[in-house]
């Protein structure tokens, strides 16, 4: 799972709560959704999470990374990644395989119709 390029020379979209919108980029509240259901069972506790995403920010900011909204989310989406790879939520081979399946999926699907994975 990749961010779009949010360059700061490019900037990124306010969040516009007169429209509903709580998160500038549909991918800031996925990454965040995903880390929610990851703690609420179990695979990973509030306390690490909590530790390695401030990890991640110091890391950042002591490079230089500006102080914006998305510095933060590719930090958190670092960490998912981070923990992701790390074994603790799947094994790299049950990732390359829900990758091939997506992809098999999405590739077979028309445009405008939902994607549909086969039940496993």
């Amino acid at each position: 799972m990749s961010p779009p390029d949010e360059s700061p020379s490019r900037g990124t979209r306010a969040p516009d709560p007169d429209k509903g919108t709580l998160f500038a980029e549909q991918w800031h509240a996925e990454v965040i959704a995903v880390m929610e259901l990851l703690v609420a069972g179990g695979r990973i506790s509030p306390e690490d999470w909590s530790r390695a995403l401030g990890a991640e920010l110091d890391r950042r900011h002591a490079s230089g990374a500006p102080d914006t909204d998305a510095t933060y989310y590719e930090a958190f989406l670092a960490v998912l990644e981070q923990v992701t790879a790390a074994g603790r939520l799947a094994t790299p081979s049950e990732i390359d395989r829900c990758e091939a399946d997506w992809r098999a999926a999405y590739l077979s699907t028309p445009h405008g119709q939902p994607v549909v994975l086969k039940d496993r």
